[in-house]
């Protein structure tokens, strides 16, 4: 204790007690100038008051302790700084950044220099040579594909011929294999020893003009091309690349490869060996892949290629790509940018350089830019060349940029380094993990904004069964499902249109309509939905059977393409004469309009035909037989065969008239409807006075101009509202039909190709979907007409539709067979179609007399009357179609029946101003078509419509009339006396017919059912529900016409339908599927019987207890309304309505659990028109849907079949991104297209050096989702409704200008991951946050009518997409308040 003691008052200095004491008073917070000066006169203060005391400005002791604090705050600054240059994260000279991610093993990128193809566009050499025409094609200028020159391939090919070395000449190449899926032969041009290296040339680019060099090509198969190591004696490689589409594709042709920049060389003589030898090359710009290393002669002949590798530093030189027996190898650093550092081996495992070195380098500008076709056209170069014959020439060659070239990249910036650098250290300079390939990637390119690596396969997979993919991304499959459901719906499109100084009038009617009218929806609309409403409007219009038109083939043959149509309609005398299609009746034989030809002597062989061009108006130039008729038919038809019935279709383009009435229309400001007339093929505008904007399509009130509001013939609705002063707005909707196939469970539809690709035969080719030849035919409808067998004017037979066969009735024994002796009457469904003869009562201004009624002379629309079958019981007073077992026949029609009818039944109104009615009928008295008038005494007025007989009744009674609700009942007399309808109006005939319909046809399909998917399905949240697909009747030549337009029908019956549910998956999205369940089908019904705890129909008896029932469907609401009770029964069941077209559930009440009544189900049930597998699980054998998928993946990428693990990277590169902003940022961009998997594998070629054996990877590009804007998908599309609060200092303008910005920063690609959900809850908090005081309530609407306020507050990516706003200012409203008005999305 004493020598410490001792130590301690001997050691004072040395004493810790004494040193912590002294630094327990300094304050060491102190760190700046004011606060270094306060601490030490402080610690001066409290530590020697007695010794200083003078702290005045002026003191000199003040002045060292001033000096001191500045010093310190120096020192301090400095140490600071130096001591932050230490770290990687807070470093900021770039110097230090790269020192310390060299330490990590990281090496910063430099520039990426531009590069490409050019194509040959000309040749011409100085030497004499001729082709096999013996001309000279010495100092000729040979273009490629010159289409004023036959011989100009013959010629090209003999001037690049001499060129190239003897032992390639043209289809005799060094090396061939594809790129891009594209052929590619590499050709080698016999340069002289010791021509340039590279050519240069000049060419502009977005950044300005710059200096390019045509190198040395090669390529790797199945990969990318790249420059070939330079060297003087090597020949001049360059391309033939074929894709199949002919000498003027843009990628059939001689092709060379050029870059950006310099190449030029540096020369270093190593006179003694030196261990890890380093040489600088201070050069500025010095790009990251143009760097080679040889060892040469003092004369510069190559002696070694050395190779290049990542690093040199100790181990990692056992641990690269290269064979174990090369040694000479070499590694390249980054001197800030001002130049370069070559670093040798240490000669442990790589030999010491030692001799002459000559180090190539290219000098590229270090920015991003792009380059246009337009910028590289014409340019050319001159190459010496050495014929066979060892002579020297010159080779002038010219060509041009065929497509965009964007790869340029500047050099890494200090944030990429400091974030990339301790991701590499990681991954260890290797790809084993998912870490690593979701990091590594980053560190070996610039030009990865964002990156997701996704393995598509597993390690383990048995060698001895080919690789798979899946996912079917990248492998084309066949797959099939038994659950299939075809579906159609009605899915009309929204779009917006301004219409401003930049984009007319004009322009919309010549640039934009026509598109909205060539949409796949539309399509399907105009063949099915728009097709069925017309034949009922005027159905003598599209059946052509009375026209009596027969094709006749020219040249004659006995059949043919191309012929004319004779038809005996229009000649009283029935003289036979060429049909012209210049006529009311006859316009329908236009151009892509469908005919069907039926065998004249055996109508069950027929033939659905295109028309493909129609010349003269059909009439006949020459009589010939050689000559070319003036019909030209997509498919041969036999000489003589019949046209019955018409498909119309649309025409996809305006007039001249029509054009200028559309314009008008527009500029007008208001409110408009464009309709097409089928009958006059012709568009005609609706006025906003004659508008009815919302409910179906009907064709009722076309034309009208009577000013209701009642005209909803429209194909495109364009909706007025202003946006300033010069510009406005039409918020366009275009009727639109989607066809939706899916599988219940079986089947999910994922990477669907909605564009065709082209595949492993390099033809293009699409994903369809067949509903295959395993399936049932629908229910099968035969169709009787009322006809004339003896051309006498007076009908006496059935005739079916089908066969042509004749069938003569005796009173109510129809003697109309059935297809089999063993169908039973409840397999069989009936219907009787008519007009009746009825006649419509609009347009007449004078009294509504018969007489003036016949002026008019128009039918009504046929209706459907469904009569009831049953057994032959023997009762002939019933109103049933009785059918005897094993008779093969409808063995009774009724005597008469009757049916209720309304203001939509017939099409028109069938009362005149006095409540009466007309119509047409034969009298048998006088066997002339009379016409029959009255209420409740109908009788006739003669031929003429002007005599009246009172004596002479009619064979139609009406009851129940209320002229006024256009009500009534009427009943069909006297049926056996076989007096039908067969009388014509001015439209044509109209007769009687009966539909016989066979519920349980076995039937199976002919041939398959194919549809083209043309995109995937998507919930109005975005959700893409991957067991559905939007499809279309496949159209095999692209030419916007359906092969088989009618094949919906094929499939699906008029009666059938799909039952769907709603229910909410775990995700919290609600979602709808097929249900199953015990289904009754009572729509033919009239009432039901109610027994206790069963139910039956009420005309015959099937009884079913009404505990197991799940659905019943019928007619009428006042059907269901019958189900009603106070007994507690049929509560649970659904019913569906066909009227309402709504599902209804009866359910107890909530307060009295006997009252059962109907309560509104739509939100839980929907039902479809369409067919699939069974839904009925009632006692009948379950038919599946057998549906075969057949997905087309793109030839761009192979997977190799000896690998265990297929990784995808999905990327998002700088060049793209930089090009979506341009289309965001400047108007009238197009949309870039996204790089293809080639162009991403090219890039990132590198990463195969640091993958596992075992690992292949393939590349897809990021998509962009787009949202609200016009371009957006329709789902997608939205406006914005914006409450400004008083006080605010902003203008609209500027709160809209601002809301934008916000929804630009709220969509920065780097908030965002790929696939995920946007909440509008969110966007809302954002917009209110950045936009303060001065707005109240921002709501989101579709712009879609058919959609409702909410549907877009969720919107879900697809995994390989990311979301962009392209919303404008347009998509923004200031309302004053937020109401139901507001919230309306059809305003």
């Amino acid at each position: 204790m004493a020598i410490v003691e001792r130590q301690n008052n001997l050691f004072a200095a040395e004493d810790w007690k004494v040193a912590y004491k002294a630094f327990s008073k300094i304050n060491f917070q102190a760190y700046d100038f004011n606060s270094m000066r306060k601490a030490m006169v402080d610690y001066v203060r409290i530590n020697y008051p007695e010794n200083f005391n003078d702290f005045i400005e002026s003191s000199e002791f003040v002045a060292i302790i001033e000096l001191l604090a500045y010093l310190s705050t120096s020192l301090a600054f400095r140490m600071d700084l130096n001591s932050r240059e230490n770290f990687l994260e807070t470093a900021e000279r770039r110097d230090s950044v790269f020192k310390l991610a060299r330490m990590l093993g990281y090496n910063p990128r430099r520039n990426i220099t531009a590069s490409g193809l050019v194509k040959l566009t000309s040749v011409q050499t100085t030497e004499p040579l001729i082709d096999s025409q013996n001309l000279s094609l010495q100092n000729t200028k040979v273009f490629w594909d010159d289409a004023n020159n036959p011989d100009s391939f013959e010629q090209f090919v003999t001037i690049i011929n001499s060129a190239f070395a003897g032992t390639n000449r043209f289809t005799a190449p060094v090396k061939t294999g594809k790129v891009g899926g594209i052929n590619t032969e590499k050709y080698n041009i016999n340069t002289t020893i010791g021509s340039p290296i590279s050519y240069n040339f000049a060419g502009q680019t977005t950044t300005g003009r710059k200096t390019f060099q045509v190198c040395n090509g090669n390529f790797t198969d199945n990969k990318f091309f790249f420059e070939e190591t330079p060297n003087p004696i090597n020949p001049f490689g360059m391309f033939y690349r074929n894709d199949g589409l002919g000498f003027s594709s843009a990628d059939t042709g001689f092709f060379m490869l050029f870059k950006q920049g310099e190449l030029s060389f540096t020369d270093a003589d190593y006179t003694s060996p030196a261990e890890s030898r380093i040489q600088d090359i201070p050069l500025p710009n010095i790009n990251e892949t143009d760097v080679f290393v040889q060892e040469v002669t003092t004369q510069g002949t190559v002696l070694n290629q050395w190779t290049k590798i990542p690093n040199t530093v100790g181990q990692t030189l056992n641990y690269n790509s290269q064979n174990l027996g090369t040694r000479n190898l070499y590694a390249v650093e980054n001197l800030n940018n001002e130049g370069i550092r070559i670093k040798f081996p240490d000669g442990n495992f790589g030999n010491i350089p030692n001799g002459v070195f000559r180090i190539w380098h290219r000098q590229s500008d270090n920015e991003r830019y792009s380059i246009k076709p337009a910028n590289i056209q014409n340019a050319s170069i001159s190459l010496p060349y050495t014929n066979a014959a060892g002579e020297n020439y010159s080779l002038t060659l010219t060509f041009s940029l065929q497509s965009s070239v964007s790869n340029s990249l500047p050099s890494e910036t200090l944030q990429n380094i400091k974030t990339r650098a301790p991701q590499t250290f990681y991954t260890q300079n290797r790809m084993v993990s998912a870490q690593d390939y979701n990091v590594f990637p980053q560190s070996q390119s610039s030009n990865v904004r964002k990156l997701k690596a996704t393995n598509r396969t597993h390690a383990g997979h048995s060698r001895f069964i080919d690789i798979n993919d899946p996912t079917s991304t990248f492998q084309s499959v066949e797959t099939y499902a038994e659950d299939g459901f075809l579906t159609k719906e009605i899915s009309n499109l929204a779009y917006n249109i301004v219409i401003d100084q930049n984009n007319t009038a004009a322009d919309i009617v010549t640039n934009v309509l026509p598109l909205y009218l060539k949409q796949p929806a539309m399509n399907n609309f105009v063949y099915d939905e728009m097709r069925r409403i017309w034949a009922n409007y005027v159905p003598s219009k599209f059946e052509t059977q009375d026209l009596n038109a027969i094709w006749k083939t020219l040249p004659v043959e006995s059949q043919s393409t191309t012929g004319y149509i004779t038809e005996t309609f229009s000649t009283l005398d029935g003289t036979t004469v060429v049909l012209k299609n210049n006529t009311e009746r006859t316009r329908v034989f236009q151009e892509n309009n469908f005919i069907k030809f039926v065998k004249s002597t055996d109508k069950s062989q027929y033939k659905w035909v295109r028309i493909v061009s129609v010349a003269a108006n059909g009439a006949l130039s020459s009589g010939l037989s050689t000559s070319v008729g003036p019909f030209t038919l997509s498919e041969k038809i036999d000489d003589g065969w019949k046209a019955v019935e018409v498909i119309v279709g649309l025409r996809k383009s305006f007039t001249a008239s029509e054009s200028l009435a559309i314009q008008d229309a527009i500029n007008s400001k208001k409110t408009f409807g464009v309709g097409y007339d089928v009958q006059l093929d012709g568009y005609y505008i609706i006025t906003n006075e004659n508008l009815q904007a919302t409910g179906n399509f009907e064709i009722i009130h076309a034309r009208a101009g009577a000013g209701l509001s009642n005209d909803a013939s429209w194909l495109l609705l364009m909706k007025y509202s202003p946006v300033d002063n010069i510009s406005w707005k039409y918020s366009t909707t275009v009727r639109g039909l989607e066809y939706v196939i899916q599988s219940k469970a079986d089947l999910k539809f994922y990477n669907i190709k909605s564009s065709k690709v082209v595949d492993y035969t390099t033809q293009a080719v699409q994903d369809t979907i067949s509903i295959t030849t395993l399936n049932n035919k629908p229910g099968v409808t035969e169709q009787f007409t009322w006809a004339d067998t003896n051309t006498d004017g007076i009908a006496d037979a059935w005739q079916s539709v089908e066969t042509g066969a004749f069938h003569d009735p005796m009173g109510v024994i129809s003697q109309i067979p059935l297809r089999t002796r063993d169908q039973k009457w409840y397999d069989v469904g009936v219907k009787w179609k008519s007009t009746f003869g009825l006649m419509r009562n609009d347009g007449i201004t004078d009294n509504h007399t018969p007489a003036n009624i016949l002026v008019k002379n128009r039918f009504v629309n046929s209706a459907n009357v469904t009569l009831n079958t049953y057994f032959n019981d023997g009762d002939a007073s019933t109103s049933n179609v009785r059918i005897s077992n094993n008779d093969g026949r409808i063995s009774f029609i009724p005597y008469n029946f009757s049916f209720n009818f309304d203001s939509t039944t017939f099409g028109f109104n069938i009362f005149d101003n006095n409540g009466n009615i007309t119509y047409k009928a034969l009298n048998a008295n006088t066997n002339t078509v009379e016409m029959y008038h009255g209420n409740a005494s109908i009788f006739t007025y003669s031929a003429d419509g002007s005599t009246a007989n009172a004596t002479a009744n009619g064979a139609i009674v009406l009851s129940n009339a209320n002229s006024t609700a256009q009500t009534g009942t009427l009943t069909y007399t006297n049926l056996e006396d076989n007096n039908y309808l067969y009388a014509r109006d001015l439209a044509g005939l109209s007769v009687d017919r009966i539909l016989v319909e066979y519920k349980k046809d076995r039937a199976r399909l002919e041939k398959d059912i194919v549809w083209e998917v043309v995109d995937s399905f998507k919930y109005n949240d975005g959700f893409t529900d991957p067991r559905k697909v939007k499809v279309i009747p496949i159209d095999s030549n692209n030419d916007q016409v359906p092969d088989r337009p009618l094949q919906f029908n094929e499939f699906a019956d008029t009666a059938d339908f799909v039952i769907f549910e709603y229910y909410t998956d775990f995700d919290g999205y609600k979602y709808d599927r097929p249900v199953s369940g015990v289904i009754l089908d009572y729509r033919t019904e009239l009432g039901i019987q109610q027994l206790g705890t069963n139910i039956s129909p009420k005309s015959w008896n099937d009884i079913v207890a009404w505990n197991t029932v799940d659905f019943i469907l019928v007619d009428t609401y006042a059907i269901a309304q019958t189900l009603e009770n106070v007994t507690s029964n049929y509560s649970g069941i659904k019913v569906y309505v066909v009227a309402d077209e709504k599902v209804y559930c009866l359910t107890a009440s909530s307060t009295d659990t006997q009252t059962v009544t109907l309560v509104d189900a739509s939100a839980d049930y929907i039902v479809r028109k369409g067919r699939g597998a069974t839904q009925d699980t009632r006692g009948v054998a379950p038919q599946p849907c057998v549906i075969k998928w057949n997905h087309k993946a793109p030839n761009d990428i192979r997977i190799d079949p000896s690998i265990s693990n297929v990784v995808e990277i999905l990327v998002l590169t700088n060049t793209y991104y930089t090009e979506v902003q341009k289309y965001i940022n400047v108007p009238g961009t197009a949309y870039p297209l996204s790089p293809t998997a080639n162009q991403l594998a090219t890039e990132f070629n590198s990463l195969e050096s640091f993958k596992s054996a075992s690992d292949t990877i393939v590349y897809r590009s990021a998509k962009f989702k787009r949202l609200f804007g016009n371009d957006a998908e329709a789902t997608s599309q939205a406006k914005f409704r914006v409450v400004k609060l008083n006080g605010s200092t902003l203008t609209n303008n500027e709160i809209k200008t601002q809301i934008i910005n916000a929804f630009n920063k709220y969509f920065d690609v780097d908030n965002w991951e790929f696939g995920e959900t946007f909440y509008f809850t969110e966007l809302s908090s954002y917009v209110h946050q950045q936009l303060g005081s001065n707005i109240g309530s921002i709501v989101i609407l579709p712009n879609t009518s058919a959609g409702t306020f909410g549907d877009l507050f969720q919107i879900k990516a697809d995994p390989d997409e990311l979301f962009i706003n392209t919303a404008t200012v347009t998509d923004i409203e200031i309302v004053e308040k937020l109401t139901s008005q507001t919230l309306r999305t059809d305003i």
